[in-house]
């Protein structure tokens, strides 16, 4: 079990659990990265007598606040919410002109899907 933040492991795990069974909805959540473009996140979910299930969650941003439309960043993120979803996220659209990709991991799985997430967003963009 990943437990420790430090340098090359920007969660800790631990925590992240602890916070979730103190909510009301038994689940927690981490912003890893954002940026005008994209946010990803990690959260748990122990709402269950089975251990933490956790999952990875990348929300892209469609357009630009000015509310222009740009047809060449469409198609970027298009290729990128399609590699997303060969991936195994499930998207959503959002009311707020974002798409919602999450994707249940295993807790060993978290690093290696957050490096697999970023380089997806940056090969579409």
């Amino acid at each position: 079990m990943i437990n420790k933040m430090d340098k090359n492991n920007p969660i800790d795990t631990k925590d992240l659990i602890e916070k979730a069974k103190s909510c009301a909805d038994k689940e927690a959540y981490k912003m890893l990265d954002k940026t005008r473009s994209y946010r990803i996140g990690v959260g748990t979910k122990v709402d269950s007598p089975t251990s933490p299930s956790f999952f990875i969650e990348v929300i892209i941003k469609l357009s630009p606040e000015n509310g222009k439309v740009n047809l060449q960043r469409l198609r970027r993120m298009l290729i990128s919410l399609e590699a997303l979803q060969k991936e195994g996220y499930i998207l959503s659209y959002q009311d707020d002109n974002t798409v919602c990709c999450e994707k249940t991991i295993l807790i060993y799985e978290i690093l290696q899907q957050l490096n697999v997430a970023k380089s997806i967003i940056s090969d579409g963009r």
